[in-house]
């Protein structure tokens, strides 16, 4: 047992921990090194929350504490709610940052289950009235790596001052709670979730993030209340609207290991923090891989008739227009859009099954599939790619249901039986979902995108395979499980996952990193649904979240934008080329200038597509984007005008900072130029209202 008053100590280049007991609290200062600034400096938070029969019991604070420090490492022991917590701290010697795991254990000889559960380092930040101390009025809390979420409405931005945590509740993200039913949205809440924050503190930022693969886990920030004065809780972990599911059920002598939280401070603003956070995910394999080429799409969609029909009827029997609007012919004529366009794919939206998610090739109206691959690529040189609707949203369009099982329908806790509900972790749609994908692999389909996937609400089935009931883990461990079984055959085959909570929204349910680098796993995520109104969403700042996420996260994006919303000077096709690593276009402009300026505005971006595609992404501001390949030493820069008012658009970041050699000598476009002094690259261009530049650097071959 621990002695209260004992101090124990570790510290490396970039913090100092010390932690003491006093009565049942253990106290943890965590002093910053690099600004002298104490980050945490009151008692380290447990409280875990069980139903029990008046309601629930609230456990606080941990008991038969123990403290050891062993080389890089401190361990805090002790016991909470009938659990043994085993809390880590690391500070490695060879880098400036410390690490954070907590572990549960169940000691007893029943069934633990959580409703609640927080543990977090604290620092005071306000007195008992709630006034804000002096030295944090200027500090800032900004979630990474959405500072903008696409869901967030226009001019709200998770930019926190800390005064904003007394006057403004936090949010938890909810999904659909049943079957047949699309929906998604947030409730109010005591804390605030990402996967990150970033601290400014003077010229420095404090960054802790959240990182776990095997459970949905949230860096959490949360305002505690005492008699005294109000505290900032972080790091740690937290349960965020029942996650991590593993907590809800506890079996005796379950183990139950909670992600890494890193913290790691940067000279710099919030953009450091984002950069450290995109390098953690790196070290984790979330990192698009080396020669990263996935091929530019062409969407018939936005030009084909099958998805814009309408009706001011009811036509009778059950639409069957396919056959008509879907046809071999029409379709090539997008091919040739493809080619003139400079496409490197044919991308197949709804029309190519034979109805909505059955993911059977339309042979009707299409030919032979092995014939129709082929001649796409001999005849056009393009590569196939096909949306495919998953369970989920087939189950509730309804028209593909009669081409599975019906031992794949779900059942609710009752046993009954749900007419129209496909489960997607069943094993019998499963197991002929794969068949049906690894045909068109076979014949040399090179792209899958997996939409329609979101949450189905549960199931109870008992002859699915999966466990019962089926939980949100279990549908994402689903989504994933059909990946690898098409990867396992065709890992060439890139496969873009959309969110496996939240689907084809505009919401970010998951992590973004959520599955990624596993083995067989995804390759792109989706891009928050904003394919359908690419200028609105710039203009509404809907569009600002990919940004954001492109500064934080190095896992690729996906997204075909409609070009038809675009304007002369191609504002929407080149944001939308800078912040998605995978990109798809379709519709014609009716504007034929317009339409011409896309067309070349493609064949520039097809000679510079390795930045956008294997270039690391930096941002001078949100209106001036770099992407850089470091062993070349060249970049281009992305500037925007998204105003309705003439403007110079400028800015300057330092050549080091974008890994790139200081002492080169590089060719100066107009509007370029290098400060010796600093290190720094700077661009000024006077820009026409709601246009792009493009500006493409490169250094001499001798220096």
């Amino acid at each position: 047992m621990v002695s209260t008053g004992t101090v124990y100590e570790l510290a490396n280049d970039a913090y100092q921990v010390k932690v003491i007991l006093v009565g049942r609290e253990v106290q943890v200062h965590l002093h910053d090194l690099a600004t002298g600034f104490d980050l945490a400096d009151g008692p380290y938070l447990y409280r875990a929350t069980r139903p029990c029969e008046e309601g629930s019991l609230v456990a606080t604070g941990l008991r038969d504490v123990e403290i050891r420090v062993c080389g890089e490492e401190m361990s805090i022991t002790g016991v909470l709610a009938g659990l043994r917590v085993e809390h880590v701290l690391r500070l490695p010697r060879v880098r400036a940052m410390m690490e954070e795991r907590i572990t549960l254990r169940n000691l007893t000889d029943s069934t633990i289950s959580l409703t609640g559960f927080a543990a977090g380092m604290q620092r005071r930040i306000a007195d008992g009235a709630g006034t804000i101390a002096p030295e944090l009025v200027a500090d800032r809390l900004i979630a990474v790596p959405f500072r903008h979420r696409a869901t967030d409405p226009s001019g709200m931005d998770m930019d926190f001052q800390m005064a904003d945590l007394i006057q403004r509740p936090g949010l938890e993200h909810r999904a659909t709670d049943r079957p047949l039913r699309f929906a998604y949205g947030s409730m109010p809440s005591m804390q605030w979730a990402s996967e990150g924050w970033a601290w400014t503190h003077g010229d420095h930022v404090f960054g802790f993030f959240k990182f776990n693969q095997e459970a949905m886990e949230f860096s959490v920030l949360a305002p505690e209340v005492y008699d005294d004065g109000l505290a900032l809780r972080f790091g740690g972990a937290s349960m965020v609207a029942g996650d991590p599911s593993a907590l809800r059920q506890i079996r005796p002598g379950q183990t139950v290991e909670l992600g890494i939280t890193r913290y790691e401070t940067r000279k710099g603003d919030y953009r450091q923090a984002y950069y450290a956070f995109r390098a953690f995910l790196d070290e984790n394999g979330c990192h698009f891989p080396e020669g990263f080429n996935p091929p530019v799409h062409w969407n018939e969609l936005y030009d084909n008739p099958e998805w814009n029909l309408g009706t001011p009827g009811n036509p009778p029997g059950p639409r069957m227009t396919r056959p008509v609007t879907y046809t071999r012919e029409l379709i090539e004529v997008e091919a040739r859009k493809a080619v003139a366009y400079s496409c490197e794919a044919l991308y197949l939206d709804p029309g190519w099954d034979t109805d909505f998610g059955t993911l059977l090739w339309g042979r009707d109206w299409l030919g032979p599939r092995d014939q129709f691959v082929r001649k796409m690529r001999e005849k056009y040189g393009l590569g196939l790619s096909l949306h495919c609707p998953l369970a989920t949203w087939m189950s509730m369009d309804g028209r593909g249901v009669p081409s599975w099982p019906v031992e794949a329908l779900q059942m609710d806790a009752k046993g009954n039986v749900i007419p129209g509900a496909i489960c997607l972790g069943s094993k019998q749609y499963l197991d002929e979902a794969t068949k049906r994908l690894l045909a068109h692999c076979a014949d040399g389909v090179v792209f899958l995108m997996f939409d329609g996937n979101w949450w189905n609400g549960g199931c109870w089935n008992p002859n699915h395979g999966h466990p019962v009931p089926y939980t949100m883990e279990d549908h994402i461990r689903a989504n994933l499980e059909l990946a690898r079984r098409v990867h396992e055959r065709y890992p060439h085959v890139l496969i873009e996952m959309h969110d496996m909570i939240a689907g084809g929204s505009v919401d970010r349910y998951t992590p973004v990193y959520y599955k990624y680098g596993l083995p067989g796993s995804y390759d792109d995520n989706w891009g928050f649904e904003l394919m359908w109104r690419p200028m609105d969403d710039i203009l509404s700042g809907r569009a600002r979240s990919l940004y954001y996420y492109n500064l934080g996260c190095n896992v690729p994006v996906y997204l075909h934008i409609d070009l038809r919303d675009d304007n002369e000077h191609c504002v929407v096709l080149w944001w939308y080329a800078s912040t998605c690593r995978h990109l798809g276009i379709g519709g014609t402009h009716s504007n034929p200038a317009v339409a011409q300026a896309q067309r070349q505005a493609m064949q520039t971006y097809r000679s510079l597509q390795r930045f956008y595609k294997q270039g690391e992404f930096y941002g001078i501001h949100e209106e001036a984007h770099i992407h850089v390949l470091p062993d070349e030493s060249a970049f281009v820069i992305n500037l925007f005008n998204l105003s309705d008012d003439t403007r110079i658009i400028s800015g300057s970041i330092a050549v080091e900072e974008m890994g790139l050699h200081r002492d080169r000598w590089y060719i100066m476009p107009k509007g370029v130029w290098f400060d010796p002094n600093s290190g720094t690259v700077s661009v000024s261009c006077r820009m026409q209202p709601w246009s792009a530049e493009t500006i493409e650097i490169r250094s001499i071959t001798s220096s």
